[in-house]
């Protein structure tokens, strides 16, 4: 007897997962994939927003707070962590990883975005939860987050018993490794600098050009962006704070050679490699470019400035830059530092890929995608790339090796290996090049952050005696 044909079994209905539970062309959506993609662990949250194609279509209300949103979730990521898990009844670990995105999304405009009404924040969480769930989750999402408002609105009492249980990486929301590295180079005592540092919203800054109109074209552009105009360093002259819309990928800033996003940090490394006219340079891992602009600045036409970097999308940032400020003394070139044809350099800077730990406010998301055995690891291709970029140099030369991190292991560390190795090259005081309170008795470039506002910045310039 024939088996009788079998109807296919009926595939279990799954709601279909949109590209975005907040949909597209609003700030929300902009922050949950500025939040996705850093904390996948490609390029930097400041590096991304700078040319999301979503947040340029915002107006510059929105694109403000998008980063926003973004960069304060991930800065407080391990407090609405616990906050989620306390308001859920322990249930948010089970949650799936998207729904779990919108609540701390949710939560964060709720307990700390002053910008938003509660009841904007809770409706917009829980339209998204439906989207990427069912219909429960969003029930479950309107509870937490109306508690969380009334939570606010009539905080519990706390007791002294509480409040001594919460751990340092609770109170800064950082990894435990993290709080460990950071009080073992400023203390605990300075726990409260270390977290207004950490996890305020950062300053942002634009280095001006000499071939641009200064600060007051730069205001004319800002003011026809109804942007709030530009405010001078008080430190460094050629430095003016701007704020987060103007530096969005359409800025008014980018249609002349005004200048380019920079913390004044990054100009004490240039100032320590101290390019002069006519000099011919190496810029190891160069792009996208803000030292090779600067260092393209100081040697002028007659000099040449050659730009290495392995990454082809930054390198097109890079080439913009050169574009825009029409500097053909950059020579970019796309090659891994590793393999680079012979050829040397008086002058060198090698300003190595690193765990950015100085960089936790534009960068949150560094602290949790970075582990400590990252730093190990860092340090060990450190002392490989420094070693390489000496073998570039030519004799009676000059090489600066620059981080922006924190930790003695990828800095001080890196270079005193190499001079042991090397004792046909000798450590030159940074003294002589950039002001005092950035150097310290060991005569490297070294910035605090907690106390300098700037972002953390470590070189060393070494000089090849034979």
């Amino acid at each position: 007897m024939a088996k009788r044909p079998q109807r296919p079994r009926r595939k279990p209905f799954t709601p279909k997962r949109p590209e975005n539970p907040f949909g597209t062309g609003n700030a929300r959506a902009v922050a949950f994939d500025l939040i996705t993609s850093a904390m996948r662990g490609g390029e930097r949250l400041e590096h991304t927003w700078h040319h999301h194609d979503g947040l340029a279509k915002l107006s510059p209300r929105d694109r403000a707070l998008a980063v926003h949103l973004a960069s304060g979730v991930l800065r407080r990521l391990r407090a609405l962590n616990a906050k989620a898990n306390q308001l859920t009844d322990g249930k948010f670990a089970g949650l799936s990883d998207s729904v779990q995105w919108v609540l701390r999304l949710g939560l964060f405009q709720v307990i700390d975005c002053d910008r938003i009404p509660p009841h904007a924040a809770v409706s917009t969480a829980v339209e998204a939860a439906k989207a990427v769930s069912h219909q429960g989750i969003g029930g479950l999402v309107n509870a937490v987050l109306r508690r969380a408002v009334r939570e606010k609105e009539h905080p519990p009492e706390a007791t002294d018993e509480v409040a001594s249980e919460i751990s340092w990486g609770d109170r800064l929301s950082m990894p435990d490794w993290l709080v460990e590295a950071l009080f073992a180079r400023y203390g605990e005592n300075n726990a409260e600098r270390i977290n207004r540092w950490a996890n305020s919203p950062p300053h942002h800054f634009i280095h001006l050009s000499k071939q641009g109109g200064g600060v007051q074209r730069l205001n004319e552009l800002l003011a026809q962006a109804k942007l709030s105009p530009a405010r001078p360093h008080s430190e460094f002259s050629d430095y003016v704070g701007v704020e987060t819309a103007a530096l969005a990928s359409d800025s008014p800033l980018y249609s002349e050679p005004i200048g380019w996003v920079q913390n004044p940090a990054a100009g004490l490394v240039v100032a320590l490699l101290d390019p002069q006219p006519g000099d011919h340079v190496m810029d190891l891992f160069a792009a996208p470019g803000g030292k090779t602009l600067a260092i393209s600045e100081r040697i002028g036409p007659d000099g040449s400035v050659l730009a290495v970097d392995r990454s082809p999308e930054r390198l097109r940032r890079l080439n913009e830059n050169k574009e825009r400020f029409k500097a053909d003394n950059i020579l970019p070139i796309e090659a891994d530092v590793s393999g680079l044809a012979e050829r040397t350099a008086p002058r060198i800077l090698a300003d190595v890929p690193c765990s950015a730990l100085g960089t936790l406010p534009k960068n949150p998301e560094v602290r949790w995608v970075k582990a400590y055995a990252d730093i190990e690891r860092l340090a060990r291709s450190q002392r490989i790339w420094l070693n390489v970029a000496s073998t570039h140099l030519d004799v009676g030369g000059v090489l600066v090796y620059a981080t922006c991190t924190l930790t003695r292991v990828e800095n001080e560390e890196v270079v005193q290996a190499f001079l042991e190795a090397n004792d046909n090259f000798e450590l030159e005081s940074a003294r002589a090049f950039v002001p005092e309170r950035y150097v310290t008795s060991e005569g490297f470039v070294s910035t605090n952050p907690p106390f300098d506002g700037l972002d953390g910045v470590f070189a060393a310039r070494l000089r090849r005696k034979s």
